[in-house]
């Protein structure tokens, strides 16, 4: 009985390391700005290989954010994703006597995904699967500081349009449309110019039309944040 159940887990497990992704949660930026002429940024490794974030708080209670995520591995399971991200927000204390803000952002992405497996015991042959799409979203976002540490509760709703869909079990597969919810915690603690940053989260995402496609629905980012 127990080597009919250790086969069993391990035949899962192997056919569950070959499924391929189109898409890879980023790490969400959330550089819980305070006041204008603020500039913020970091770098992170986690889900989607390595992050580069900035922002910068440009007029009043106005900001830009913009992203770079990356990532590339070889082997029988390779793994490529490149996506961009440019966004503009509003931000403010939640009350003038709190240390509670606020942030609203909303922007694009533009990504590109390429994963595949090759034919192994477990599997019906080869797989791959690949994309190119852009999302538009909205993401609020809510943040505690507390002298040197953040604690950051983040939202992103997302639209997702493909102008580029292939997969190993679909001959002429239809571009697919969706919707996306992430939602994520991020924690930071450090000194006012540096902290170390850790991000989780879990991402839904819901098709529209067209075919279906396979993305992560967990993420972590281990990193260093850096303002002035």
């Amino acid at each position: 009985m127990k080597t009919i159940l250790a086969s069993s887990l391990l035949t899962i497990a192997l056919i569950l390391s070959s499924c391929t992704v189109a898409y890879f949660p980023g790490e969400i930026n959330t550089p819980a700005f305070h006041e204008s002429n603020e500039f913020k940024g970091g770098i992170s490794y986690g889900t989607s290989g390595t992050n580069l974030q900035l922002g910068y708080s440009y007029y009043k209670n106005l900001a830009a954010i913009g992203s770079v995520s990356y990532l590339s591995t070889k082997g029988n399971e390779p793994q490529f994703q490149r996506s961009w991200e440019f966004g503009l927000g509003y931000f403010n204390k939640l009350h003038k006597k709190s240390n509670v803000y606020y942030e609203v952002y909303g922007g694009f992405d533009i990504s590109e995904t390429r994963t595949s497996y090759e034919d192994q015991e477990f599997t019906a042959g080869p797989g791959y699967e690949n994309a190119r799409y852009y999302r538009i979203f909205i993401q609020p976002d809510l943040s505690f500081t507390f002298d040197a540490i953040d604690l950051v509760f983040a939202l992103k709703l997302s639209y997702f349009r493909f102008s580029i869909y292939e997969h190993h079990s679909e001959p002429n597969p239809k571009l697919p449309r969706a919707i996306g919810f992430e939602p994520a915690f991020t924690f930071r603690i450090g000194s006012d110019n540096i902290k170390f940053k850790t991000q989780v989260g879990f991402s839904y995402v819901n098709k529209l039309s067209g075919s279906d496609f396979n993305y992560k629905e967990g993420f972590i980012y281990f990193g260093l944040a850096f303002g002035f």
